[in-house]
């Protein structure tokens, strides 16, 4: 329990609350379709179910999305800072512009995605590639939470190594999605590889890279 809030981190204790207020929403409104969601991590049989159940299913994608968006921005916050980036900003001020940018993304994610499915007629392929994009952040950001916690909170000399244990965490679930994407269109669609290929260098790679160079040129300079 946090009885003394250190002086300017107020803010993060704010946003720590709004995240377990909708996380305690989400398991109060939706608990038994949070945990066939979660389920499904480990068990792709239940995914077509949930996804027939489309306009239920829209109530705690919108829960978990919130979720996704607010805590992996609170993680990026606390690790550029800890990298020594963007040092200008406040916290919540550089916490609401990650916010921002990642709405940006991913409706810009989102719009190809239903572009490409409108021309190529492939619906049902985009609603498999927006549950497994949401549920795989869903699961990653269940863990970035408490880390970012004790990044905040904790004690200091163990900053480094929980940063480094959350940007493993990214990593390792980015390529999770990546392989459990390429596989479904594998071998559920019976989209070629080279399709497959196309689409990681478009729409996985290519964001973050160009992510990673604004945050190197703004540090440059």
């Amino acid at each position: 329990m946090i009885e003394n809030i250190p002086s300017g981190q107020e803010s993060e204790l704010f946003i720590y609350m709004l995240i377990l207020f909708i996380l305690g929403m989400a398991r109060t409104l939706e608990g038994g379709r949070l945990t066939m969601f979660m389920q499904s991590f480990t068990n792709t049989t239940l995914v077509d179910q949930q996804l027939r159940q489309e306009r239920a299913f829209s109530r705690l994608a919108l829960i978990a999305f919130s979720s996704v968006l607010f805590i992996l921005s609170c993680f990026i916050t606390l690790s550029l800072r800890y990298f020594g980036y963007f040092h200008d900003f406040s916290f919540f001020g550089l916490y609401a512009t990650l916010v921002i940018v990642l709405v940006l993304m991913t409706t810009g994610r989102v719009a190809i995605y239903s572009l490409l499915a409108w021309l190529f007629d492939l619906d049902a392929l985009q609603q498999h590639y927006s549950f497994h994009w949401l549920l795989t952040n869903f699961i990653l950001v269940l863990g970035l939470l408490p880390l970012s916690i004790l990044i905040s909170f904790g004690p200091r000399s163990l900053i480094g190594g929980e940063v480094w244990l959350g940007l493993g965490a990214i990593l390792i679930f980015y390529f999770i999605r990546v392989l459990r994407l390429g596989s479904i269109c594998a071998f559920q669609f019976r989209i070629p590889l080279h399709y497959n290929f196309i689409y990681i260098c478009a729409l996985e790679i290519l964001p973050i890279l160009l992510a990673m160079t604004l945050v190197s040129r703004q540090f440059a300079g």
